[in-house]
């Protein structure tokens, strides 16, 4: 009894070790990884699908989803699209996949599609300091624009002033760009405070959007400039239709906890 169990454990073993090679050579067994998607869309849009490698792996439902994607890791072939849509796909690109650090954000319309926006955690803010990214969605701007932004307080004397903060360059059309940290305004406090900016244009430099015309502001909550501590925000430039002026319009809106 005791050769016929050894005979079978032998057998087995064997089977095993050349079910693990393929012409000779042992087949590696694959490892998992995954990526995270964030997902903005329209009703009329409808819901998306996510194919990984050729295969509908999962489906983002409109308006908004938030999804964690198991995928081999290595290099993976990412493709979102409508049902029916395949040769036409919202997004296309190739993931190199580890962990689950990685993060894609987008936003589509039909009419428009932003890649990024929304907090991935690459950069810690200092408490009290919030982030700010923008895209140009203005259709009389140029396709680039070079941003600085400043904080506005009145001197001794009463006379305006801005004090020169942060300097963004190449703000586009199609993506956010890299966040940037913004302290407490310095002059006068939370109540009042607040950022504004002006727009140049990069091939010149000559300036686009003026204060003094304008008055453009950072927006860290909807139709309201006045600093928010602890927040990130992706804005996106525009005019207000109603005043034709420059604004910004907020596009994704997290709170770190």
């Amino acid at each position: 009894m005791k050769k016929i169990k050894l005979l079978f454990l032998i057998a087995l073993i064997s089977q095993f070790f050349f079910a693990c090679k393929k012409d000779g050579e042992l087949i590696e067994a694959k490892s998992y990884g995954s990526f995270n998607i964030s997902s903005t869309t329209t009703t009329e849009v409808g819901n998306l699908l996510v194919d990984v490698d050729g295969k509908i792996t999962d489906t983002l439902k409109a308006p908004s989803a938030i999804k964690t994607i198991k995928a081999y890791i290595g290099n993976r072939k990412i493709k979102i699209y409508q049902p029916g849509k395949s040769a036409n796909p919202v997004i296309d690109t190739t993931l190199n996949i580890k962990d689950n650090k990685l993060n894609l954000t987008f936003l589509y319309t039909g009419d428009l599609k932003i890649i990024g926006g929304g907090y991935d955690g690459s950069v810690t803010p200092a408490r009290g300091n919030s982030l700010v990214q923008f895209v140009n969605l203005e259709n009389s701007l140029p396709a680039v624009v070079d941003m600085k932004i400043y904080e506005l307080y009145y001197s001794d004397a009463g006379d305006l002033l801005l004090d020169e903060t942060a300097t963004i360059k190449a703000i586009n059309k199609t993506r956010f760009s890299s966040y940037t940290e913004l302290p407490p305004p310095k002059h006068g406090d939370l109540s009042t405070g607040g950022y504004y900016f002006e727009l140049f244009d990069p091939v010149n430099n000559n300036k686009l959007v003026d204060f003094f015309t304008d008055f453009p502001s950072v927006l860290f909550e909807q139709s309201s400039q006045q600093f928010m501590p602890n927040k990130v925000m992706s804005l996106a430039i525009a005019k207000d239709p109603s005043s034709g002026t420059f604004t910004t319009t907020i596009i994704y809106e997290t709170e770190l906890k």
